[in-house]
């Protein structure tokens, strides 16, 4: 007893951790996920209509951005492969 005394507080904390959740079964181990995962949306703030307007039309622009900086270089490695083949093929 006097040896369980003389081990740090963090060792303690930890084997009642491990205790506590084997004591659980699977379905009490299932039921205190779920009831964490509530507790953890229910701090979770929403956004208002006008930040999620804002952040719609963000997100809309970087998408175009992408397209067209894809789109171009599609376009020059496509013009660029048919000059390859058409100079080589003249010769």
């Amino acid at each position: 007893m006097s040896e369980e005394l003389e081990q740090p507080s963090e060792d303690l904390v930890e084997k009642a951790k491990v205790n506590r959740a084997a004591a659980r079964g699977f379905i009490g181990r299932i039921i205190l996920f779920f009831n964490q995962v509530i507790a953890e949306l229910k701090k979770v703030n929403r956004p208002t209509f006008q930040e999620l307007r804002n952040y719609t039309g963000v997100v809309l622009g970087f998408v175009v951005v992408v397209m067209v900086i894809i789109f171009g270089l599609d376009f020059i490695f496509g013009k660029g492969i048919i000059w390859l083949y058409t100079f080589f093929a003249t010769k």
